[in-house]
């Protein structure tokens, strides 16, 4: 029987350490496999398959097939039985939320901003259910809340802010527009209400945080085990989803100039281009689908790294 590597040990006992700090949940971290490494491919996958890779997170089996059955139960997984087999795939619903949660986490740049705002006007007389929906899906797209009725967003997905408020069947109760700063009157107090909307100083802790817990994993340059790849892998775009949905990518003329997200985004980009080659290895080998093996690495994903992805013109200025 060969040796484990000194270096191997190493990374697994980082990775168990690291857990230890994480609060990870069955059903956000489904969340997170699915829109990683799922649905790029468009398959669904044996429960037995999602049981295996998560148990390595500390989840039980019972905890992951109770968050797979809720996930379900809440639109965001349609459910296949075959045989004694269950398969679990994302939904449509599903499937549009990690997409436009996925154009935010793979863009490791900071956005090009045009000097507009997306105001998005909650109708006053729309049900408390239907009104708590929406700012949910709005939270998910980092929109800011002004008030319970009022909703910005420096750069906010048009396309995305349409198909959430029409998969919300809300037409009727939403408006949405377009604003900008009016020359003459003071910036300042505009930067203070954004700071104070979008909480920024507990955010840039949360990038601060992430920054300290995964600059670590970089360290040794010796090639990964497909097992940690994978966790490491995990675990990243866990916390770093986690931190980004709180950030609303605000322009530079609103961060100060050490603002920590712009090293945390660098970091995932380079950590997640290590990790990928090795981490889709063991996913490959582990996972079986409704259709047999998983798919090879779809260009989905590998488009996510800025070497893979076309150059695209920056947006003009304001």
């Amino acid at each position: 029987m060969g040796r484990t590597p000194a270096s191997a040990m190493t990374r697994s006992r980082q990775l168990a350490q690291m857990l230890r700090t994480l609060d990870v949940r069955a059903n956000s971290m489904l969340i997170t496999v699915f829109g990683d490494a799922i649905a790029p491919r468009r398959q669904s996958v044996w429960l037995g398959s999602l049981i295996a890779l998560l148990a390595p997170l500390g989840l039980s089996s019972r905890l992951v097939r109770t968050s797979a059955f809720r996930l379900s139960a809440d639109g965001w997984f349609t459910a296949t039985r075959e045989g004694r087999r269950s398969y679990y795939g994302l939904s449509e619903v599903g499937l549009q939320r990690v997409q436009h949660a996925d154009r935010r986490i793979y863009d490791f740049n900071l956005p090009q901003w045009d000097g507009q705002w997306t105001l998005v006007l909650l109708d006053t007389t729309m049900r408390a259910s239907d009104r708590l929906r929406l700012q949910r899906e709005l939270t998910w797209e980092s929109f800011g809340r002004l008030s319970p009725h009022v909703f910005a967003h420096p750069h906010a997905s048009h396309a995305a802010l349409h198909e959430i408020i029409a998969a919300a069947g809300q037409q009727a109760h939403v408006a949405v527009l377009r604003a900008h700063s009016l020359d003459g009157f003071a910036a300042q107090p505009l930067q203070d209400i954004m700071h104070g909307t979008f909480a920024l100083d507990r955010v840039a802790d949360a990038w601060s945080q992430f920054i300290q817990r995964f600059s670590p994993l970089l360290d040794a340059d010796v090639p990964w085990e497909p097992a940690d790849a994978f966790l490491a892998r995990s675990l990243l775009i866990h916390e770093y989803r986690r931190v980004l949905l709180r950030d609303p990518n605000l322009p530079k003329v609103f961060l100060p100039a050490d603002w920590p997200g712009v090293q945390a985004r660098r970091l995932c980009e380079t950590l997640y281009s290590v990790l990928l080659k090795a981490s889709e290895s063991h996913l490959r080998a582990r996972v079986q689908t409704q259709d047999g093996t998983l798919a090879p690495t779809p260009r989905a994903i590998t488009h996510r790294l800025s070497r893979h992805r076309p150059r695209q013109k920056p947006a003009s200025g304001p």
